[in-house]
């Protein structure tokens, strides 16, 4: 069956609104309709990475019954040199 048919229950998850959209409600809607859409296709889980720095993401995300599973403190490196811790979250459907 091969190394596909391992992770086909997992899904993806990812969203980027231009920030001056922040604070309308677009990312907790979509946020809020990729379970069931997941769901409906089959999934039993979805995942995601956002950076550790981004508490009002880890906050919407956990509001809506994500985990934290774990982290990476080198995840990103920036520009300017520096590392990004990514947090590992992923809600079971």
């Amino acid at each position: 069956m091969g190394q596909k048919y391992k992770v086909r229950h997992r899904a993806k998850f990812g969203i980027n609104v231009e920030k001056r959209f922040w604070g309308r409600g677009i990312g907790r809607a979509l946020t809020n309709a990729c379970p069931e859409c997941a769901r409906k296709a089959g999934y039993k889980q979805v995942e995601l990475e956002v950076v550790s720095e981004n508490t009002s993401a880890i906050s919407l995300y956990k509001s809506v019954g994500f985990i934290e599973y774990g982290r990476n403190p080198k995840a990103f490196l920036s520009r300017h040199g520096m590392w990004q811790e990514v947090v590992l979250m992923r809600l079971e459907l």
